[in-house]
């Protein structure tokens, strides 16, 4: 798993014990003053992309729904399947209930940035696209069972690649939408008063909140008479286990797209069904708190019943690269020689893979001579850093660029020791967290997410020094496109005999990700485009 301890970075500038000498050390230095103490070297490094199969997504923590249509790889579809579970379980509905709604409640992300009287609006965060889409939903006929088919002491896991096994098992339609859009507008709920006209009672963060077929939900939820009205609940309602056997959940599934359609997540734990049933209490109204004289009447209620989406769930991921991109990616992968190009695609896509000094210590040819000096040497490293160009002849610039690219250590997945926790608050927004290590994206113009992007600078100083000091192996790295990278935690990768690879797992934020990039390799012929590991570092002789 990605290492969960906190790590305290010291920033050491040439600072040293009163018993050591500075030895200068080539030609390049930082400034006239300190031209005795911090030096420059520039270290070639072996980069290549590696395909990503399909990932686990039963532990994703934010739910796509949609298309995005990224301008390299393609078109991407996100479906999802979910089960649901009672909130109340049997529950006696034989006093003459009435089913009076049934409504599906799933919240997106948003968050308010005004209020005017008792108004407030909205912006949805993790929308992409504002283009409709055929929304349908459908009864789910595959049983999502909690453990694995194979060792029933594993968890289960459930792969993006789900969606040909969903869609054959899928039940009767429940909801459509042919021109969905989601909207950042409040939601209200009202009522109708004592003087007949409709008040707000309730309002509520954007959502999609929409009304269900009540003859549908009444077949579904109740035994029912001859005449169509409900003796009781239905036995399937008894238990939370017959219940997920009985009904085992929604399907969302993507139809078709208008141009590039729209992706958003659902936060679909907060999700839930709803129904409203009216039904007597057993008690007669002697008081005749109603008013209408009748003093023998039985006493009813409204009560409300929640279905939640508290069980498992799973995204279904399908790309539609086109064959020259499937190509080129097969073409970068090559761990010999390194690419020309770096291939990064979120999710069931690419991610590239670095050696430091042309060369990771667990190759069969061992350490690289360019570290074997640098240890021998004993250097303190000031700075290490890793400067990623955009090649802005393939990727076509603007908002649909990454700002982030997270990197870790490839073989044992962790983060490096550069990365800082708890830097995620109201305050900083996923997207400017921890920018020292993992640096946004550059661009043409600064802060326009219309220029285009140039280039990524992540710092790898700790990690250098860790390597030099023997504390850690001089591993692959590897990196990844992240829309938050403060998400921590791993998913796992398929390995089937056609998808045979060495990569296990990837970043959790990674595996959610949908932006793709592509970046120079180290066989680039734009040689300045290249990425290197430059090192500002001071030398020490007693």
């Amino acid at each position: 798993m990605l290492c969960s301890a906190a790590v305290a970075i010291a920033v050491v500038l040439g600072v040293v014990s009163c018993d050591n000498d500075l030895t200068p050390l080539g030609a390049n230095f930082l400034g006239e003053d300190a031209s005795d103490v911090i030096q420059e070297a520039v270290f070639d490094l072996k980069t290549y992309s590696v395909p990503v199969h399909p990932v686990q997504t039963n532990n994703f923590t934010s739910f796509p729904l949609g298309t995005y249509n990224d301008p390299v790889y393609g078109r991407t579809t996100y479906g999802i399947v979910s089960q649901v579970n009672l909130a109340n379980s049997n529950v006696d509905f034989s006093g003459n209930a009435v089913l009076k709604d049934v409504y599906l409640d799933v919240p997106y992300y948003s968050r308010a940035i005004s209020i005017q009287d008792e108004a407030t609006t909205y912006q949805l965060d993790s929308i992409y696209g504002n283009q409709s889409v055929d929304l349908k939903i459908y009864r789910n006929g595959y049983f999502l069972s909690s453990f694995s088919g194979e060792d029933v002491t594993q968890g289960a896991v459930y792969y993006s690649d789900l969606d040909q096994i969903i869609d054959s098992n899928k039940g009767e339609l429940i909801y459509r939408d042919e021109t969905f859009i989601p909207v950042n507008a409040e939601e209200l709920i009202t009522e109708i008063g004592d003087e007949g006209v409709s008040e707000v009672v309730e309002r509520l963060a954007p959502r999609l909140r929409v009304g269900l077929t009540m003859d549908q939900w009444k077949e579904l939820l109740f035994q029912l008479d001859t005449d169509g009205s409900i003796i009781d609940s239905r036995p399937e309602l008894s238990s939370a286990s017959n219940f997920q056997n009985y009904f085992r959940g929604l399907y969302f599934k993507i139809e078709a797209a208008n141009g590039d359609g729209n992706m958003i997540h659902l936060d679909l734990n907060a999700a839930s069904i709803t129904y409203v049933v009216e039904a007597d209490t057993g008690l007669i109204d002697e008081n005749d708190s109603d008013g209408d004289g009748d003093v023998t009447d039985a006493i009813r209620v409204v009560s409300e019943y929640r279905i939640n989406f508290n069980g498992n769930k799973a995204v279904l991921i399908d790309n539609d690269f086109s064959p020259t991109v499937q190509a080129d990616i097969a073409a970068s992968s090559d761990p010999i020689n390194g690419a020309e190009n770096l291939y990064l695609k979120g999710g069931p896509g690419s991610l590239a893979v670095i050696e430091l000094f042309g060369q990771a210590t667990n190759d069969v040819d061992g350490e690289a001579p360019e570290l074997t000096q640098i240890i021998e040497n004993d250097w303190l490293i000031n700075e290490a850093s890793i400067e990623f160009h955009v090649n802005q002849s393939i990727v076509e610039g603007g908002e649909s660029e990454p700002e982030r690219i997270l990197i870790y250590d490839y073989d044992d997945n962790t983060i490096l020791a550069d990365f800082v926790f708890g830097t995620s608050s109201a305050a900083i927004a996923p997207v400017n967290a921890n920018t020292n290590h993992l640096g946004r994206l550059e661009r043409v113009v600064e802060d326009d997410l219309d220029s285009d992007g140039t280039s990524y600078k992540i710092r790898i100083t700790q990690h250098l020094n860790n390597i030099i000091q023997g504390t850690i192996e001089n591993n692959r790295l590897a990196i990844v496109t992240s829309q938050n990278v403060t998400l921590l935690g791993n998913t796992g990768v398929q390995d089937t005999p056609v998808n045979n690879s060495d990569l296990e797992m990837i970043p959790l934020g990674a595996a959610i990700s949908h932006e793709g990039t592509v970046i120079y390799g180290n066989l680039s012929p734009e040689v300045d485009k290249r990425p290197v590991l430059k090192v500002y570092y001071s030398e020490t002789t007693n």
